[in-house]
């Protein structure tokens, strides 16, 4: 009999260490999720945290883009500008000697050599200037335009209409879309 006893005692020994590891088997997977959960928490708080600075360096990329292109962009005007700027500073003392050519051509003309010869020098400075794109500002008949004429004289003709160029006294001149130097005109009907 104590053999069963024992026995049973065994049993009833293993029987409560059985009971008390699945006890600690889950104590412990409680504590692992409760230690999980927390753990959660605290990850997707420092996802939160994480897209936050994300976004805020994403915007600041896109305005370091938007600003870098501004730059680029103003300074290909400025060279631009700087460019025509420089090409009107040459051109404008010449457009006086195609002037005083004009003008040559206009008082020859009893010798038809010398007429032919100025004529030759003038269209070849012209066929140049447009080369260049320099063209003739278009005045004559035309409403008059601040942007484009400077208006010497005012008179009153019926003939023409109200606020037109009815004369030019020196020709203007543009560079691409730029005035290098304003017509002087006559406005008749103001």
């Amino acid at each position: 009999m104590e053999e069963n006893t024992r026995d049973t005692i065994d049993e009833l020994n293993n029987i409560e260490t059985d009971d008390q590891e699945e006890l600690k088997d889950d104590v412990e997977q409680n504590e692992f999720l409760e230690d999980t959960e927390q753990g959660s928490e605290e990850t997707s708080s420092e996802i939160s945290k994480l897209e936050a600075k994300l976004k805020d360096l994403q915007n600041q990329d896109l305005r370091l883009k938007a600003e870098f292109d501004n730059f680029r962009k103003r300074t290909i005007k400025e060279k631009e500008s700087i460019y025509i700027s420089a090409q009107a500073d040459c051109i404008t003392p010449l457009l006086s000697v195609l002037d005083n050519l004009e003008r040559a051509l206009e008082s020859v003309s009893n010798d038809d050599n010398l007429s032919k010869g100025i004529k030759l020098v003038v269209d070849q400075f012209c066929d140049t200037l447009k080369k260049i794109g320099v063209v003739e500002i278009e005045s004559e008949g035309k409403t008059f335009d601040p942007n484009c004429h400077n208006a010497i004289n005012v008179i009153e003709d019926e003939s023409f209409d109200h606020n037109t160029v009815c004369q030019v006294l020196q020709k203007g001149y543009k560079l691409k879309d730029t005035v290098i130097r304003h017509a002087m005109v006559v406005v008749a009907n103001p």
